[in-house]
């Protein structure tokens, strides 16, 4: 993908996204340990919840943009986002190192109007 932020419209299926992703994928909680899997290059994609603080919304932006890692800024709040991947607990921040076999980034390049790159 060349342009690193995904449209902040919802994604339709988040819910189905995330379950397939904690069943068959891997996934990061917390702001350091997703900032410092973004730094590493590991992270495929970044899910930010509404109410992320800006002060650490602006943080991981910058990391992703350097990385060139895609980033999901959602208008769940954290409590909402937690839930909606199985913990319960808020997420501020996901950080996704294993999709599986979840296909959430070719449905928001599609939204976005552009190929993915594989």
């Amino acid at each position: 993908m060349s342009k690193q932020e995904i449209p902040a419209t919802e994604v339709k299926d988040l819910r189905r996204h995330l379950e397939v992703i904690l069943r068959t994928g891997k996934m990061i909680f917390g702001f350091r340990q997703s900032l410092l899997s973004v730094l590493h290059r590991k992270s495929k994609l970044i899910i930010l919840a509404g109410n992320c603080p800006p002060n650490l919304e602006r943080e991981i932006v910058v990391a992703c943009k350097m990385t060139g890692t895609p980033y999901l800024k959602v208008k769940l709040p954290g409590n909402e986002l937690g839930y909606l991947a199985g913990k319960p607990f808020p997420a501020a921040v996901i950080s996704v190192t294993d999709l599986g076999s979840s296909a959430i980034l070719e449905e928001l390049a599609l939204k976005a109007g552009e190929e993915v790159i594989t």
